[in-house]
């Protein structure tokens, strides 16, 4: 019996994905932001509110799949200052620049739980929870947070940076269960096998920001797309005809949603395919005769460049599952053995009303 292997990858823009443990890393413009208002927002209320009444400046934010791994430990690798000084007006002197401190700290997001680190260990930064077994859906985010109450910031008015630098910097992790400062860490990398995010912090790295924060009122939703849960490899035989085999899952975290005014996005998914089917080709004989397939995303058959709105969305992590479908099972039969693949690019655009 002829034995044929597929394997479908997709990929987000501008964040590449592989399988084993995955990540993708999203920046943000810098902006003064009380954390209340962040905690509710971005967290839904949801864990312990750390650093309650401050302010905040986001950096980014890591998104990580485990794969069905089990990590028990991540780690900051970074030379991060342990000070942040910033000059701005204050209700103490409004007409004047005065110097206000800020550091570094990562709130990690594990189910229904935040956990927060200060990150001032030198080159190496524990990530809590340490030495906790997590499986699946994780995030990470950094901050910066000030020492002073958020009271003592002038809403509209910008604070420009004095000192403090982030430089490049790695996230690792481990699987090991032994104590964090002796384990062995893995970074977590992308599809080019480098480590996430492959850029600094922010804009050099050297100089943090390069211009004024303001301080503002979140506004406008934030969209953390992923693709989790990859198949290595397909039933084949449960794609034909109108069956589905399921092969990913599309996920959105949505912050920054303004109650009674629901968010949503639309989904691109695009390849190389000139035809109304993706195709998988033989990875070592790419002349030879592909498989041709559709995608099932919720009830719609995708096609090659085709676009799926989903909306309805609010302050919380949404999934959808993604199938293989329309495989011809008499075109198969004719096939030379071997394993076949395909790459798709899967684009998420904000939807500016619904």
């Amino acid at each position: 019996m002829k034995k044929i292997g597929v394997c479908i990858a997709l990929l987000l823009l501008p964040s590449f994905l592989v399988f084993g443990v995955i990540a993708t890393y999203s920046t943000y413009p810098l902006k003064l932001e009380s954390y209340n208002s962040i905690y509710v927002n971005k967290y839904g209320g949801t864990g312990t509110n750390h650093y309650q009444n401050m302010m905040a400046m986001h950096m980014g934010r890591f998104t990580i799949d485990t794969q069905g791994q089990t990590i028990r430990s991540f780690a900051l690798l970074s030379n991060i200052s342990n000070e942040f000084v910033f000059r701005g007006p204050t209700t103490w002197n409004p007409n004047k620049n005065d110097k206000l401190g800020f550091h570094g700290v990562a709130i990690l997001r594990y189910g229904s739980q935040l956990y927060n680190s200060n990150l001032n260990q030198g080159n190496t930064n524990p990530i809590n929870p340490t030495n906790s077994p997590m499986n699946g859906l994780i995030t990470i985010d950094f901050f910066l947070i000030s020492h002073n109450p958020d009271t003592v910031f002038i809403p509209e008015r910008t604070y420009t940076h004095q000192s403090g630098t982030v430089g490049n910097f790695v996230v690792s992790y481990s699987t090991e269960n032994v104590d964090f400062w002796n384990t062995d860490f893995t970074p977590v990398t992308g599809a080019d096998g480098t480590p996430v995010p492959q850029q600094p912090y922010l804009g050099s790295g050297t100089v943090t920001p390069d211009v004024a924060v303001p301080y503002e009122d979140p506004t406008d939703p934030v969209f953390d797309f992923s693709i989790v849960e990859i198949q290595q490899q397909l039933d084949l035989d449960k794609a034909y005809n109108t069956a589905a085999a399921y092969v990913a899952k599309a996920q959105v975290v949505v912050t920054i949603v303004q109650a009674g005014n629901p968010a949503g996005v639309t989904l691109t998914f695009s390849s190389d395919s000139t035809t109304d089917f993706f195709v998988m080709r033989h990875t070592e004989e790419q002349n030879l005769e592909p498989i041709g397939y559709k995608l099932l995303f919720d009830s719609t058959i995708i096609e090659p460049g085709d676009s799926v709105d989903w909306v309805g969305f609010s302050n919380a992590t949404y999934t959808k599952n993604i199938y293989v479908t329309q495989v011809q099972e008499h075109a198969v039969e004719n096939l030379v053995a071997g394993t076949y693949s395909d790459t798709i690019t899967v684009q998420l655009t904000p939807k500016d009303t619904l």
